[in-house]
């Protein structure tokens, strides 16, 4: 080999050698990266969930209260739909009863008064 062929291939070794010291470099910086990535970013994914949690968490609270309210106030309803039937039908009954009681009063006091006469009558003689 000749003194130009040495340096060259030398020349080319120490190329390869720094190209290789670079690769090394890289991976070495994307080790670093990843590992910085990776300690970052949990944290942040952690904080973004419990976020989304909460968020959701208030959605679904709010859902519920509306629900329940709409369901109180169905209730509410049928609750006082069903007193004014209850009303309705007590005073039918009571009108009913007062009619019956007014029929049976005036049938006892002209029983009575009836019964008083013969009695009366009975004493006249």
């Amino acid at each position: 080999m000749t003194e130009r062929e040495l340096k060259t291939t030398d020349q080319t070794g120490l190329e390869a050698g720094q190209a290789l010291q670079q690769v090394r470099q890289a991976e070495e910086r994307a080790r670093q990266l990843i590992g910085e990535t990776r300690t970052r970013t949990a944290p942040e994914v952690v904080r973004q969930a419990g976020e989304e949690a909460e968020e959701l968490r208030k959605k679904i609270l709010a859902e519920a209260r509306q629900q329940a309210e709409k369901l109180k106030k169905e209730i509410v309803e049928r609750a006082r739909a069903e007193a004014e039937d209850l009303s309705r039908q007590t005073e039918a009954e009571k009108a009913a009863i007062l009619s019956k009681a007014q029929a049976s009063f005036e049938t006892a006091v002209e029983k009575t008064v009836a019964r008083l006469l013969e009695i009366m009558e009975s004493r006249k003689v």
